[in-house]
């Protein structure tokens, strides 16, 4: 017989924590800043610097919202908190401009923004600063801390463990781990376990229970539960569709149904793959038109005076989905010949190369040879960040070798990339190496950002810059 109940449906929802007191108090240095700002730039207050301030205040809460600024365990270094603050400091910066100007109240007001612009970013970074490390002596102090106990399997347990010891801020005591065996017999095992966190409980009064198994039985967790809903205490647990490698998944309703997507990616808002598709053009036509209208031709001459030959070596590669692209590049050899599809590496020299030319030696060296593939962006073929572009024979051979290498296709390739910055370019034969350049290729588009692309552009300048290899 068919039962019927009032009780709602479940819902199912991606909650993020937010932290509202660190907007409260940034909120406050904003007004403070733009006081102090005013004074140090001896500007005369006016009734309309009401309105300004209310104006900052309401889009530094929206901004905030964007950037994930106040979401509680979204970073864990400082330089990921001060990377997430970064733009909005700038938005506050054009919006004050930008209200100065069209109220025409010109006394002073570009020493006035760059002022209040600074002295925001100063107070703000110093004030997470002191409460980061207060909070983590606090919790050294056992002063608002959280007790926990962790259920699973060794290595995600082993792994749960070491993220908390070296996060102090998070405010987690482990007072106890059991790892998880033979979960084939989900009675015995439950058993064993349920006895364990008697005695636990029972000796420390942990408050929450964190179940960190990859791959764990229905029967065995809504035992755990239940021994924990008795109890009072509160249940964290990954699900388990995380026994899949991938760092980002999204929830949505479909006909009343929840369903999971594996590996969301950013780029697949609309929003965000418009403004890298706006970012890409921008920045390759505005490069191409102040520097290399003047620089192809300097490198091309170059390029003629020192060996015989075509100044561009044209390659074929997989783009998107695996569609065939020519990519572009400056001639760094004696002989190219179409059909020789090679991969160049950034550290070639004449001693270990000897078909490369003088002028070959220091594009290489210096990723200029690469330059031709902003061509590749203005078409739309290429991204100025995103993994990058394998020879095709390459790309066929790893494809049969690393299970997950298929997923890079899911976005446009780079001329550099997140896996180029992070010391994975040129060519390499190594299985464990291409593992890891297609983590770092998966990574970046699992969590791209608009921050994080501005990012690898000036990692990439900085290693070339330095005579790293690194950077392409």
């Amino acid at each position: 017989m068919t039962q019927f109940t009032s009780l709602p449906t479940a819902r199912y929802q991606i909650k993020t924590r937010q932290n509202y007191l660190r907007l409260l108090t940034d909120v406050l240095l904003i007004c403070i800043s733009y006081l102090v700002a005013s004074q140090l730039s001896n500007r005369t207050l006016h009734l309309h610097d009401i309105l300004f301030m209310a104006g900052l205040c309401i889009s530094w809460y929206i901004v905030a919202k964007i950037t994930a600024l106040y979401n509680d365990f979204r970073t864990v270094t400082f330089v990921d908190e001060i990377l997430a603050l970064l733009p909005n400091v700038l938005f506050q910066f054009f919006q004050l401009s930008i209200f100065l100007f069209f109220l025409k109240d010109f006394a002073y007001a570009r020493t006035f923004c760059v002022i209040f612009a600074g002295l925001l970013g100063v107070t703000i970074v110093i004030k997470m600063y002191i409460v980061r490390k207060l909070l983590q002596y606090w919790h050294r102090q056992g002063i608002n801390q959280k007790n926990i106990a962790i259920v699973g399997e060794a290595a995600a347990v082993s792994g749960f463990v070491k993220l908390i010891g070296s996060n102090v801020q998070f405010g987690y005591q482990i007072m106890g781990t059991w790892i998880t065996r033979n979960l084939s017999q989900d009675n015995t095992s439950l058993g064993h376990t349920l006895h364990y966190l008697d005695g636990l409980f029972y000796q420390n009064h942990f408050e929450e229970l964190v179940i960190v198994s990859d791959k764990f039985k229905e029967n065995y967790v809504r035992g755990l539960i239940e021994w924990a809903d008795k109890k009072g205490i509160l249940v964290r647990f990954t699900p388990g569709f995380f026994q899949f490698s991938s760092s980002r998944y999204s929830l949505e309703i479909f006909g009343g149904l929840p369903l999971i997507t594996v590996r969301s990616t950013p780029l697949e808002a609309d929003q965000w793959w418009m403004l890298k598709q706006v970012f890409d053009f921008i920045f390759a036509g505005s490069f191409l038109l102040l520097i290399g209208s003047w620089l192809f031709p300097i490198i091309a001459l170059a390029i003629k005076m020192d060996s015989k030959g075509p100044v561009f070596f044209v390659q074929k590669r997989l783009g998107l989905k695996g569609k065939e692209i020519k990519v572009w590049k400056f001639r760094t050899k004696y002989h190219h010949h179409p059909a020789n599809d090679y991969h160049e590496k950034p550290n070639q020299t004449k001693a270990n190369n000897p078909q490369i030319t003088a002028v070959g030696q220091f594009l290489c060296t210096t990723g200029l040879n690469k330059l031709p593939q902003l061509i590749n962006v203005m078409l739309g073929e290429m991204s100025v960040i995103g993994p990058r572009p394998h020879a095709i024979k390459q790309s066929e051979e790893t494809a049969t070798l690393i299970e997950n290498y298929m997923i890079r296709r899911r976005v446009k390739p780079g001329i550099t990339g997140w896996a180029q910055v992070n010391g994975f370019s040129g060519e390499t034969n190594v299985l464990d190496l291409m593992r890891k350049r297609v983590d770092y290729d998966i990574w970046y588009i699992e969590n791209w950002s608009f921050l994080l692309d501005l990012q690898i552009i000036a990692r990439t300048i900085y290693n070339r810059w330095k005579g790293d290899p690194k950077g392409y």
